[in-house]
């Protein structure tokens, strides 16, 4: 049975108007308009008919659930919308259910996105203008500038602010705490006033639509990095937030162990040699690094930095910002020797030249502390030898070598660490000297009571300080 055939049963439509209606390519938009345009009923009275006629419940959409960060503007084309969403089951209202490949395309999107994939789907009939109407109101807020979102970005302590355009809508987002946040999505009209104040501000050229771009500026005594990326709506903007005057986090409540922290500190009294921390981008190095040389006593010790950016402002040491085309970190070490240091803070290691510089630096006589990309302490030994640098020099100069991970803590503020510290010990510096792969120095580290990330991941999961979730996401990483 049609839901014409239903309403002619019902005797809500006539004989001839029934014959009317069925001659019409879409019966049921026909037969829906005619019985509105009457007056005798509205868009409620035939969305609670579709209701009983293909037994699904109603909904005026009253009890609407936002969901954080999902992309409804593709369902608007389908005149349906996710209403409520959890774990397991996605509520959808929908003004009518009887086209199936409209049914099937709401279903593919939601397989698409991965917190609502292995999702049972829940179908409701709500009237056309209820939908729209909830659709107009998620994308039609108050338009906002940019000093607002970048005031609001510094205030909730984000490191990174995601402004991304759709077909109708534009999205911002906040890194807080490693993991994004919406913020605001808003009708896609307030996009290109928002991206041409962003380009000004970063001296970027806002003729420019097709080919990525990069700056910074300043503003409220901040540092922001802006990257610009074309997309099928628009440039995706990410912008870096690089506060100096934020607060230091001290060594002892990153999340590294007492004995790792105790450790950490004793190494830091040693007159040279060369201390690595590693792991990707986002992993928390520099927080750790910065961390570390705020134990070291800055009166009786020179300490000297070359960094690209600075990230906090530390007082009482010599910090320098690598610019290209003026200084680079090889140049910098090279010129940070001349003026009699103690400790040097190298940003990262990034090539032969720096690392070389780097490893002249820790044998006359200098402690430096540096980072590399790496995913575990033995990559960064093979991540050297790649930059050329002898095993026999590798393994007479690195004193320690720190990976880590940064995961939410469970009790929600803010973020620990996850990390393993593989001291080079005697029998380690031969094996390094004599040129042991990784697999090799692995085993030798082992005997000698070295725990991995993995083993660090597991004892801070079983101790109830991190998510499960987030340990099974870093037990699936190479990270081990």
């Amino acid at each position: 049975m049609s839901f014409l055939s239903f309403l002619h049963k019902k005797a809500i439509i006539d004989e001839d108007l029934y014959e009317i209606a069925q001659k019409k390519s879409d019966e049921e938009s026909y037969i829906c308009d005619v019985l509105i345009s009457s007056g005798e009923y509205d868009e409620e009275d035939i969305a609670k008919l579709k209701s009983e006629f293909f037994g699904l419940q109603y909904t005026d959409l009253s009890e609407f659930s936002e969901y954080d960060g999902f992309d409804y503007s593709i369902f608007e084309q389908f005149t349906a919308i996710p209403f409520q969403i959890s774990d397991s089951i996605i509520k959808i209202a929908i003004s009518s259910p009887t086209n199936l490949e409209t049914k099937g395309n709401i279903e593919y999107n939601l397989a698409l996105c991965e917190e609502t994939k292995n999702a049972r789907t829940l179908y409701y009939i709500a009237s056309r203008s209820k939908i729209k109407k909830k659709f107009k109101e998620l994308i039609e807020q108050p338009s906002l500038n940019i000093e607002q979102i970048l005031l609001k970005a510094i205030s909730l302590s984000a490191s990174d602010i995601h402004i991304t355009p759709f077909e109708k809508m534009l999205q911002i987002m906040f890194r807080i705490d490693g993991i994004l946040e919406k913020y605001k999505t808003l009708d896609i009209d307030n996009f290109e006033q928002i991206c041409i104040s962003i380009k000004v501000m970063a001296k970027l050229d806002i003729s420019e639509s097709r080919r990525p771009q990069s700056g910074s500026f300043q503003k409220f005594n901040i540092d922001f990095r802006v990257s610009t990326h074309p997309t099928l709506f628009g440039e995706n903007i990410v912008i870096r937030i690089l506060n100096k005057d934020k607060s230091m986090i001290s060594i002892d409540k990153i999340g590294f162990l007492q004995e790792q922290v105790d450790y950490l500190k004793r190494i830091c009294t040693f007159s040279n040699g060369m201390i690595i921390f590693c792991g990707p981008t986002g992993s928390g190095k520099t927080t750790s690094i910065y961390s570390l040389i705020e134990t070291i006593d800055k009166k009786s010790r020179n300490i000297m930095t070359l960094e690209d950016p600075i990230e906090y402002k530390i007082a009482g040491i010599r910090q320098t910002e690598i610019l290209p085309g003026v200084i680079s970190f090889a140049d910098g070490i090279r010129s940070i020797l001349r003026q009699d240091p103690d400790v040097i803070l190298i940003g990262e290691i990034r090539d032969k030249e720096t690392a070389q510089m780097a490893i002249r630096a820790s044998m006359t006589g200098h402690l430096v502390l540096t980072t590399v990309h790496a995913s575990n302490s033995f990559g960064a030994i093979s991540r050297l030898r790649e930059f050329e640098i002898p095993d026999s020099l590798i393994s007479e100069n690195i004193i320690s070598i720190i990976a880590q991970r940064l995961v939410r803590k469970k009790n929600g503020v803010g973020r620990t660490v996850i990390s393993e510290i593989l001291k080079i010990t005697p029998k380690l510096k031969e094996l390094i000297g004599m040129g042991y792969n990784h697999s090799q120095l692995n085993a030798q580290a082992e005997q000698e009571n070295f725990k991995n990330l993995y083993e660090d991941c597991k004892i801070k999961l079983h101790n109830g300080i991190i998510f499960k979730q987030d340990a099974e996401n870093l037990l699936l990483t190479n990270c081990g």
